[in-house]
């Protein structure tokens, strides 16, 4: 989304937006933080939103940024966190250059590489890389296309147990394409909500992370309930759960990128 997309939402961030923070149900990204925490170290939040995570980053590291394009946003963490003196809150977009981020011990990027367009997440993920000091750490969570196409799945399965034909469940289930004849899948490029939002493979996440830098530290799924894909999911729906991607990430000290 762009930032214009965003105006109105901010105030009603809670009922537009699925939160990672709040729907990490085993506070997985939280004990990351706590493990890597430096009382005299900086960390960064890039697009931190209205600033789910800023006080618990505030709570472990000297100095924190938050940074999001959306200036609605950033608004919205400054009323919601003006008693974090530690803090400092930047409208930015991760597509151009800021001198005003600085390479922090660590960085969050939480569902922010999403863009349809392959230059656009270039520029990210390369802005991404100089928010990192040199061997320190980025807190990295993105879509599943793994998960997105599962949950597919379990929508042809909850409308064959709905008693339709097959081949209408599949269809119903499975969209191919999108209004403009497009193959949705392509690139991983998925409508989430309304939006072409890019979802990632295990693997592409392993060759993306060696090209610009970094060595995978850990790589895990953040599972989230049903309620968060579907409306009002059936009963029967359980595990496995949807999920998004967690990898921690440390920058290469000597690669030349």
């Amino acid at each position: 989304m762009e930032a214009e997309d965003w105006k109105g939402i901010a105030t009603n961030y809670e009922e537009n937006i699925l939160s990672v923070y709040d729907n990490d149900q085993d506070r997985k990204i939280e004990s990351i933080i706590k493990k890597l925490a430096l009382k005299k170290g900086t960390a960064v939040d890039l697009g931190c939103g209205t600033g789910k995570f800023l006080p618990l980053l505030s709570d472990h590291f000297k100095n924190v940024q938050g940074c999001d394009y959306s200036e609605e946003m950033i608004d919205v963490a400054k009323k919601s966190h003006r008693n974090i003196t530690n803090l400092s809150l930047t409208v930015r977009d991760l597509r151009e250059f800021s001198s005003k981020i600085k390479p922090s011990d660590l960085a969050l990027c939480i569902n922010v590489i999403l863009s349809p367009s392959i230059s656009d997440r270039e520029k990210i993920w390369r802005n991404v890389r100089k928010s990192v000091r040199p061997g320190r750490y980025l807190v990295l969570v993105t879509p599943s296309l793994e998960s997105a196409l599962y949950s597919k799945y379990r929508l042809v399965e909850w409308n064959i147990r709905k008693g339709n034909a097959s081949s209408q469940a599949l269809t119903e289930g499975f969209e191919t394409t999108d209004e403009n004849g497009k193959l949705i899948s392509r690139g991983g490029i998925i409508n989430y909500g309304g939006v072409p939002t890019k979802h990632y493979l295990e693997e592409e996440l392993t060759c993306l992370a060696d090209r610009f830098g970094f060595k995978i530290k850990s790589l895990e799924k953040i599972t989230y309930p049903w309620s968060t894909e579907f409306s009002n999911p059936p009963k029967w729906m359980k595990s496995p759960l949807p999920w998004d991607w967690l990898t921690l990430l440390q920058k290469q000290q000597f690669k030349n990128r």
